[in-house]
């Protein structure tokens, strides 16, 4: 019989890991050929191939690629395992490669063994993927009609020039890159993103079960000598010898098919094949498998589970930035990091990788350091988490606003629903999340500028006027760059007399957006009735150069060139203002027409 050491008898491995190599690469090329299409090419192009995508298929019945690759992928796991995962997912890639460089370095991470949150990835999935479909019943909604749509119907199934539309920036890709790879590759092990977060891979996993190929013993394994090389290889921290030896095939679902497991085999023993589907034979601890030793107790473990949800909850769409799949990764590292720190407490030995945070009882320098890491990261989500709360009451009362609106547009409701309070409460929290808050979003000021002139004009209606201007007063104040707050502002003191701070306000909002043609006729109007008619000449003319199916414009350029004695200028506008709403100036074109006629 053949032994690990005779290198004579040992077949050559197969390079299987290159070829991955190869696989891999292709993937990010193609993904760098995608966007470049997108971004120099004529706009458009293929949608993104996106799995969370999927998502608006279910919800919404759209067909997309995202929802297509991901069909392809589930019927590959179906029939041949997990093959999908570690030979065309980037994620895995990335971590593969992050591993690779810690490793290059001298860094050599601990694979670290826990209860509770394998189950994050299955509770993301059911989430994502079955709660929505649930709440859909609960609701009495009807299931939706599969169909494909294009970037007219607001969401295109293929092609599309709205490429970024389901990624987040540029910034919060390269952070996600870093986290997922590095971050949670360095403080939890080889491939952890998949273990403990990705819900992708959940899914993938359920498939895996049923799937015929997999991972097989070669003959009746006489050349296995157990050397546990197939193990010590195996990227998944799976007992691969042990498997194969008590079942005669891979069981454990976290298998990604990598096939290294066979590349590094000294004898040949390990194969792929087609056999009968593992199902849940992962469950059963026969004699043979050793039962895996986790690295907290059941205790410490439900903690963790308590930080992973406080930090999941704390960023979240923070800013409407972070991704969901991101703070999964970050609820991971982060509650580790917290019970990891919490044991420099009670235990007396306490090591993070290359880092004796403790010893014999006696806390060192890098664990003082990593306390205060700890320490400030922990602190930054105490923040967070309370800035999150305000963004959620204050958005959820945006759209419980923006939805009675809706509703009043259709039918008349004599719902208790009241608006004002509405306003106010999403004032209130929106302004404090604008005000405390690290990052200032564009469409936060924007909404907070809208929310102050809904609840100004609903004072104007009251008849409040001097109320309502002071509100917009305080908002033109606090959101300087809001046209919408110095355009109605401009029509509170028009509507008080105030023609001349009037005039600034229109101004001002003419100077943040210059595209507004009702901006530019109303501010051409308060010209007119103050007689300086160049300028309301000049205003009305780039109105209608703004948007020339508006029919006021002509009209109030029609009366000033009538009164300047410019009669063709007259007609001409006139006669389109009536073309364009006839209920309107038609009566004002018979009058042109009785006066040219004569008696």
């Amino acid at each position: 019989m053949a032994t690990p050491t005779d290198t004579s008898a040992r077949p050559r491995p197969k390079k299987y890991g290159y070829l991955r190599l190869g696989t891999l690469s292709l993937v990010y090329l193609l993904m760098g050929i995608h966007i470049a299409h997108w971004k120099f090419g004529s706009g458009k192009t293929l949608a993104p191939l996106e799995l969370n995508e999927v998502m608006h298929t279910l919800e919404l019945g759209i067909i997309t690629a995202g929802f297509i690759l991901m069909a392809v992928a589930v019927l590959s796991v179906l029939i041949v395992g997990r093959f999908f995962c570690s030979w065309g997912c980037h994620i895995l890639a990335l971590q593969d490669l992050s591993a690779w460089l810690l490793d290059k370095v001298g860094i050599h991470p601990k694979p670290v063994r826990l209860r509770t949150l394998v189950l994050v990835g299955p509770g993301a999935m059911v989430y994502m993927f079955v709660w929505p479909q649930v709440k859909r019943v609960l609701e009495g909604r009807e299931l939706p009609i599969l169909h494909i749509t294009s970037d007219q119907s607001g969401w295109a199934s293929f092609m599309t020039d709205d490429f970024a539309r389901n990624l987040p920036g540029l910034g919060m890709t390269i952070v996600t890159f870093i986290f997922v790879g590095f971050v949670t590759i360095y403080f939890l092990g080889s491939r952890s993103f998949c273990r403990y977060a990705c819900p992708y891979g959940a899914l993938f996993s359920i498939a895996d079960r049923i799937a015929p190929g997999n991972i097989v013993a070669k003959g009746d394994r006489v050349d296995c000598a157990s050397c546990g090389i197939c193990t010590a290889k195996c990227e998944s921290n799976i007992r691969v010898h042990e498997e194969l030896t008590v079942f005669g095939q891979i069981v454990d679902p976290s298998c990604l098919k990598d096939l290294d497991c066979i590349s590094n085999c000294p004898n040949g023993s390990i194969g792929f094949g087609f056999t009968k589907p593992a199902l849940f034979k992962s469950w059963t601890k026969p004699a043979g498998i050793k039962r895996p030793r986790y690295d907290f107790t059941i205790y410490e473990e439900v903690l963790l589970s308590l930080v992973f949800f406080a930090v999941l909850l704390s960023y979240r769409g923070l800013y409407g930035l972070f991704p969901f799949l991101l703070t999964l990764a970050m609820g991971v590292v982060f509650a580790y990091c917290t019970l990891l720190c919490l044991r420099l407490i009670w235990k007396p030995q306490v090591r993070l990788n290359n880092f004796q945070l403790k010893i014999k009882g006696k806390v060192t320098k890098a664990g003082f350091g990593f306390v205060g890491l700890v320490v400030v990261v922990g602190s930054l989500s105490v923040h967070s988490g309370i800035i999150r709360y305000h963004e959620h009451v204050g958005w959820r009362a945006v759209g419980l606003l923006e939805g009675y609106q809706e509703h009043h547009q259709r039918v008349q409701s004599s719902d208790s629903f009241d608006p004002a309070s509405t306003i106010e409460l999403a004032i209130k929290h929106l302004s404090i999340t604008d005000r405390w808050g690290l990052y200032h979003a564009r469409v936060l000021g924007e909404k907070l500028g809208e929310l102050h002139v809904s609840s100004a004009l609903m004072l104007a209606e009251r008849s409040e006027p001097a109320a309502a201007i002071e509100i917009l007063g305080q908002a033109a104040a606090e959101y300087p760059d809001s046209a919408l707050v110095h355009h109605n502002l401009g029509g509170l003191l028009a509507m008080s007399g105030r023609t001349s701070e009037a005039i600034t306000e229109y101004e001002n909002a003419l100077k943040i957006d210059q595209g507004d043609a009702d901006t530019w006729n109303t501010l051409g109007f308060l010209l007119f009735s103050i007689e300086r008619f160049d300028n309301a000449e000049y205003c009305f003319r780039a109105s209608i150069d703004r948007n020339s199916e508006l029919a006021h414009p002509h009209y109030n350029l029609a009366r000033l060139m009538a009164m300047l004695g410019k009669s063709d200028d007259v007609r001409f506008h006139i006669e389109r203002a009536a073309q364009l709403d006839p209920q309107t100036y038609s009566e004002a074109l018979d009058r042109l027409n009785q006066a040219t006629q004569g008696p």
